[in-house]
């Protein structure tokens, strides 16, 4: 099996981007992705361009902080986005307003690090929930020839995507290395599996806006520990990144 562990959020705050790089220059984490409209999208950009071996994808935001277009159907009467458990359906949005801010996200992407990111994915799992963003993120994937978390299209097959490595209620480091383990194990049927985290440090900014906050130290412990490299190795999976998807054709 080839594994790919991609980390969200990269450039969310100071210190959940601090976290993803040293998660990827210490541990297992192969591959992050990049938010362009968040408090630390420049050190995260900056990060990226001084060290060219960072793989890093765009992570498209529909669901925290102010768009880079005029897209009234995606955001509130405060012109900020709103996040999928309180949205519930994707009924008001325009679709044509999605692909706009799509492309204006990877336009700053560009702009930010000077290169194509390796792949697109989005936070919240906006695209996973919404037909309506699904459609024009596969439509933007194929116009610019990226791979897109847990989808097919014309370029490129689909990646089985692990959502379950996350912190819950009681886990400790203990239970999080084993479901670790667990899930790798299960998952060993498949070509290629990528497989969701978010490790980071803890600042004020995240505790302001995101609850998922102290779990991630728990899950950057985990994905730095010489337990989780040794088992990768007695069970021979090879890391990759979506970087090396590029190289992998649908058809």
């Amino acid at each position: 099996m080839k594994l790919i562990i991609n980390a969200d959020d990269f450039g969310l705050t100071n210190a959940v981007t601090y976290g993803i790089y040293d998660a990827i220059k210490h541990g297992i984490v192969t591959s992050t992705t990049l938010m362009v409209n968040t408090k630390a999208s420049i050190l995260a950009a900056n990060l990226t361009k001084e060290h060219s071996d960072l793989n890093v994808g765009l992570h498209f935001n529909l669901s925290l902080g102010k768009p880079l277009t005029n897209c009234r159907s995606l955001v509130d009467g405060n012109n900020n986005f709103i996040k999928p458990k309180v949205l519930k359906n994707d009924e008001q949005y325009l679709e044509e307003e999605i692909y706009q801010e799509l492309v204006a996200q990877y336009q700053r992407y560009l702009e930010l690090v000077g290169k194509k990111p390796t792949h697109v994915d989005s936070h919240l799992y906006v695209h996973q929930i919404f037909p309506k963003v699904n459609r024009q993120l596969i439509r933007f994937s194929e116009e610019y020839h990226l791979p897109v978390r847990g989808y097919s299209n014309k370029f490129f097959k689909e990646t089985y995507f692990e959502k379950n490595f996350k912190v819950l209620q009681n886990d400790n480091y203990s239970s999080l290395l084993e479901k670790f383990k667990r899930l790798i194990e299960e998952d060993e049927c498949y070509e290629i599996v990528e497989l969701m985290a978010h490790p980071g440090f803890i600042d004020v900014d995240l505790l302001n806006i995101s609850s998922y906050n102290q779990p991630r130290c728990l899950e950057y412990q985990v994905l730095k520990s010489n337990e989780a490299k040794e088992f990768l190795k007695l069970k021979e999976i090879e890391l990759m990144s979506f970087k090396d998807v590029l190289g992998v054709k649908n058809g």
